[in-house]
């Protein structure tokens, strides 16, 4: 596996897992409340790794900005990655997480970049890393 691709098999796409998240995940802001996360942890996995999703509301932006915030994320998460894949793997571990946008919207910040996003991915992935 390529040290930083980031697989279809590691995207979370069905209706029912985004809705058992929000219903039953943790719940990690980061410090300036940009970005949140929620993630869900399922133990002895017979195949444990990472899955990602991003989730934006309608009310945050049109689609363009939707979709940039979508692809930022993905973009710093696989970057990133490292922080949580070595202990996800020792522990066998099945790591399911959602980002959404928290304050930051289309309204306040008309043009976002990744350097907007990748300092706040790396501090929830660091949190998220403390609760495994």
């Amino acid at each position: 596996m390529k040290k930083y691709g980031l697989p279809a098999r590691n995207i979370i796409k069905k209706k029912k897992d985004f809705e058992l998240f929000f219903s039953s995940g943790k719940f990690v802001p980061s410090a300036n409340k940009k970005i949140k996360a929620i993630f869900l942890v399922e133990v002895n996995d017979e195949t444990p790794g990472i899955k990602i999703a991003a989730a934006v509301s309608k009310k945050q932006g049109n689609a363009v900005w939707r979709n940039k915030f979508k692809r930022l994320v993905k973009e710093s998460y696989r970057l990133n990655k490292e922080i949580l894949t070595g202990t996800c793997l020792e522990k066998k571990l099945l790591l399911n997480i959602i980002f959404s946008p928290f304050s930051l919207n289309q309204k306040n910040n008309k043009k976002i970049y990744l350097d907007d996003v990748r300092s706040d991915m790396v501090e929830i992935l660091t949190k998220i890393k403390s609760r495994l």
